[in-house]
């Protein structure tokens, strides 16, 4: 599914582990809680196909986070507590609305692809 944010477009892919782990240095594979990435350069979220709808609507949210931060340019370097306040309540809308979008566009396709068989 695609979507926009400040003007680009990104696109949600759903991949497999392999896909998720491929360039991923050790470092990173220790972190078990590694179920999606945010890809900057080719404007993509990947999400691991393996989650439940519960832990995937959670990851989708904290990879969308990744996505409008470096979408506005945002820098945690100088962030005070007011800036974070700021930054959640301006992001949560376009978040919470591109999240049930995904959903929508998610059981509608599941649901073709069942009718197709």
């Amino acid at each position: 599914m695609k979507f926009e944010m400040n003007g680009r477009t990104f696109e949600i892919k759903k991949v497999s582990e392999n896909e998720l782990w491929g360039d991923v240095g050790e470092h990173q594979k220790r972190n078990e809680n590694y179920f999606g990435r945010f890809r900057p350069y080719s404007q993509e979220i990947w999400l691991s196909n393996e989650l439940s709808d519960e832990q995937l609507k959670y990851t989708l949210m904290h990879e969308l986070m990744h996505c409008y931060l470096w979408s506005y340019n945002c820098s945690f370097e100088s962030l005070n507590e007011e800036d974070l306040c700021n930054l959640s309540a301006n992001s949560h809308d376009i978040i919470h609305k591109i999240v049930e979008n995904y959903f929508k566009y998610y059981k509608k396709s599941f649901i073709d692809l069942i009718m197709e068989k």
